[in-house]
């Protein structure tokens, strides 16, 4: 199988074999997924079902290529990673060194981890490789949010959520902290519910992605053929939540960057 990433994800690891198994396999991939997701593993999974000979649509486990691809020796696979913040235009031009040339199998493959911090110049520079792809070249982006992303980028790209892992203890207290929320309860209230997630960096972030799910499906939620909740507020929401991941990657304290996340949806 491509990745047993939970019940959530089954229907999209069906998919993403019988694309392999149908050949329908496109040059640019973007999976998308909150940080509790190792989607390098999940991309690891669907390249060996692009690459495995038994072209079953998943991996066999088995056979020389899907092992390289486990301990990430494969010839034609290349991952390219943030320097720092982000991913530099540095790395961006040495991926297109690298897909011109020869494979030593049937196509190269390019990863691009956490592409969604791309500079502008990076991604105005992968841009023109998406418009030509060399030969069979499969090029994939990771991300935690495709929105950072240009429009340009995204409509050369064949796009797919991963979703997050069963309900976790972070899932139900953000569930609690969305609820209130919206339910008109102040700062305060707020700042108590989220006790330890306040301190705790690690909680902070996770407690970060389970919110944004939440807020995401409110945004497509309905009812009776009315959406629930204004689309504007959810959108603005999201975008605090971004910016509350920002503050955490600048080093700035969890506690900080949580009570200005906090004040923002109660505003």
């Amino acid at each position: 199988m491509i990745l047993d990433t939970g019940r959530e994800n089954s229907k999209l690891k069906d998919r993403l074999e019988r694309i392999v198994r149908e050949s329908r396999v496109s040059h640019a991939y973007i999976f998308e997924g909150p940080s509790n997701i190792d989607k390098e593993a999940f991309a690891r999974g669907f390249i060996k079902g692009v690459l495995c000979p038994k072209n079953l649509g998943e991996n066999c486990g088995e056979c020389s290529i899907c092992s390289k691809v486990d301990h990430g020796n494969h010839e034609d696979i290349t991952y390219f990673r943030k320097d720092g913040l982000s991913v530099k235009d540095a790395a961006i031009e040495a991926l297109q060194e690298k897909i011109k040339v020869r494979p030593v199998g049937e196509r190269n493959i390019m990863v691009i981890c956490d592409s969604d911090t791309m500079t502008a110049k990076a991604q105005n520079s992968l841009l023109k490789t998406l418009e030509e792809p060399p030969g069979d070249a499969l090029i994939i982006l990771l991300s935690e949010n495709m929105e950072n992303l240009a429009p340009t980028i995204l409509s050369r790209c064949v796009k797919f959520r991963i979703d997050a892992q069963p309900e976790t203890a972070e899932d139900e207290e953000a569930g609690k902290l969305v609820e209130m929320a919206l339910s008109g309860c102040r700062f305060h209230e707020l700042v108590h519910e989220a006790g330890d997630s306040l301190r705790d960096r690690a909680k902070a972030w996770m407690l970060l992605d389970s919110m944004e799910r939440i807020y995401r499906n409110l945004a497509v939620e309905k009812s009776d053929g009315v959406r629930t909740y204004k689309i504007e507020d959810i959108c603005r929401y999201v975008d605090s939540i971004e910016e509350a991941r920002v503050r955490l990657k600048r080093k700035m304290s969890a506690e900080y960057a949580m009570k200005e996340l906090l004040l923002a949806i109660t505003e």
